[in-house]
């Protein structure tokens, strides 16, 4: 809005406030005539009719309003509120009346498609314009009338089908047969309307206590598509228990759904249910070969390998003979060999890997260390060219000895940061994780207090592990002097420490800001921070490159929590095996 119309609407507003509601239109009216393709004013002038009750006046103002907003879509919102105070307000037949001239105005144009399409989706099929489609829609399941509603939709544009989907989607009796919507999902599919997809199944299995295999899978499938999981998130619960009841159909997408979350333990439980339905199917078999490949499982590979031979054998048993045999101990032997040359390939490739991010360690630990060097030396060198000249003192002496010590200190910080994970030093003993946590937030409480910082402490079990206490205990001082960094004035940390089969689950939680999407990928790295490396309180970006490590020892796995919105989670889990855990006393 510019300035001299931001003065009409503060005297419009002014007027309103008073009450001179006549001398208010007359003023938008004039400013109507000064911005004629402005939407806003038209809004302000049905508010004021509306306010006088002269419901014509504003229903044709509003419809003015709906027909210039394709330039602002975002100012929707108001006229969806306006149309519904409207309809619970104005006498029935101005109510039809100011409906049908809508529905005249999205015919002849005068309305954005996308506008119109907002309207379906704000008040359902009460502007689906085309008749004729909500008689095929609403037909019987008989053979006849599907194969009309295919002809119907096999020929459809793209925007027609996207306009049946929202008739589906928001028509009060849901009365389109399951033949018509699997075989419109199908269309709109091929067509690429992911989005439309995910909302008519959505809809279909909200109304469903116990939600369609398909229609899970297909869910599944657009948010796959998309790359965006969320919407299938907020109407199924993904865990165990669904990879447990699922058919293979689901499971193949829930590999895809576990990758992309990080959720390494689900991946691989999907991938043992999946062997299965292998056992006796070559394609499915052939699918999870694949998998397997991807996921560099060379050794589950090469056994179902093995397997899927065995199935082709079996269907071509009418070719016996020793000519045979011999073929398929040569084929088997030739096999084995290209299977190690990939296992060496695959184990050189992960020791490149290794060397990288060796590389990118010690070009960090080069680069954080070399810039204290360089201020002592720069310092020294300075301070012995003024005692060569003879203008050097004490002060300036003792003023040097304060620098270095300033600079090895913050050295001597850094180097703190890598010794849990360096130290030979270290005391093997059974210890209480409980209470390893408990007394970590018992050190810091005070800052925590100073901070405005509380904490909560949830445990469903006693657990023990076998190891250095105070290096694992490291873990979570890196992970609450973090949350303590990002959390502004005040704020609450809660560890919530429970087992799942056998594997510990630690949720670490902070209400703070967050991390943002972009940085996701990177906070494990050695030397990767947000913050600021002089501050004297961490940021070097080494704290949670620790953490990373320590919990590696254990073999254990720590991954950020991209479903959390209220600021930060991390999911650690730790496998409770003979070589990291002792029973614990107290169980």
């Amino acid at each position: 809005m510019s300035y001299l119309s931001r003065q009409r609407f503060d005297e419009i507003s002014k007027l309103r406030f008073d009450g001179n509601l006549s001398v208010a239109i007359e003023r938008c009216h004039d400013a109507i005539s000064v911005y004629p393709e402005d939407n806003f004013f038209y809004k302000v002038l049905g508010d004021l009719y509306f306010q006088e009750k002269n419901y014509v006046a504003a229903s044709q103002a509003y419809l003015e309003h709906l027909k210039r907003l394709s330039k602002k879509p975002e100012h929707f919102k108001a006229f969806a509120r306006f149309y519904k105070q409207f309809t619970s307000e104005a006498p029935g037949d101005l109510r039809v009346h100011f409906r049908e001239e809508i529905i005249k105005a999205i015919e002849d144009g005068e309305i954005a498609p996308g506008i119109h399409q907002l309207l379906m989706e704000t008040f359902g099929d009460a502007f689906v314009i085309d008749n004729h489609l909500k008689t095929i829609l609403c037909k019987s399941d008989s053979d006849r009338h599907l194969v009309e509603i295919k002809r119907f939709i096999e020929t459809a544009s793209t925007d027609e089908v996207r306009s049946v989907i929202f008739y589906q989607i928001h028509q009060e009796n849901y009365c389109a047969n399951t033949k018509t919507r699997e075989y419109l999902i199908s269309v709109a599919e091929k067509k690429n309307l992911y989005s439309e997809v995910q909302q008519l199944v959505g809809k279909i299995i909200a109304k469903q206590e116990s939600p369609n295999p398909t229609l899970i899978r297909t869910l599944l499938r657009m948010s796959r598509k998309q790359r965006d999981y969320h919407f299938a998130e907020q109407l199924l619960t993904i865990d165990e228990g669904l990879v447990e009841r699922s058919d293979f159909n689901i499971q193949y997408e829930l590999v895809y759904y576990f990758d992309s979350t990080g959720n390494s333990e689900l991946l691989g439980k999907t991938l043992k249910k999946m062997r299965n339905s292998a056992e006796r199917s070559i394609p499915i078999a052939r699918t999870l070969y694949n998998f397997y490949l991807t996921f560099d499982r060379f050794e589950d590979a090469q056994l179902l390998s093995e397997h899927i031979q065995k199935l082709i054998d079996r269907k071509h048993t009418e070719k016996k003979g020793d000519q045979q045999q011999d073929r398929s101990e040569e084929q088997l032997e030739s096999e084995q060999i290209v299977w190690q040359r990939v296992k060496d390939l695959v184990s050189e490739k992960e020791h490149n890997r290794q060397m990288l991010a060796l590389k990118d360690l010690l070009k960090g630990f080069s680069h954080e260390l070399g810039q204290p060097i360089t201020n002592i030396r720069y310092k020294i060198q300075l301070q012995q060219l003024r005692i060569k000249r003879g203008i050097g003192t004490m002060d300036e002496v003792q003023d040097l000895f304060d620098i270095i010590l300033d600079q090895t200190e913050r050295i001597g910080i850094m180097l703190d940061r890598f010794r849990p994970i360096v130290s030979s030093k270290s005391v093997q003993e059974s210890f209480c994780v409980n209470e390893c946590v408990k007394q970590v937030f018992a050190d810091l409480s005070d800052r925590l207090s100073q901070c405005g910082i509380t904490y909560s402490f949830r445990e469903t079990s006693q657990i023990s592990l076998f190891g250095d206490r105070i290096q694992f205990s490291q873990v979570f001082y890196n992970l609450v002097l973090n949350s303590m960094q990002a959390i502004f004035n005040t704020g609450k940390i809660t560890v919530n420490i429970s087992t799942v089969r056998n594997t510990i689950q630690i949720l670490f939680s902070d209400d703070g800001p967050g991390i943002p999407e972009e940085n996701r990928k990177k906070i494990f790295e050695p030397f990767f921070s947000t913050k600021d490396p002089t501050s004297g309180n961490g940021g070097e970006g080494l704290g949670l490159f620790v953490v990373w490590n320590i919990l590696k020892m254990y073999r254990g796995t720590i991954q950020l929590n991209h479903k959390f919105k209220n600021g930060a989670q991390f999911i650690i889990r730790i496998p409770i095996k003979e070589e990291n855990h002792e029973p614990s006393s107290n169980n």
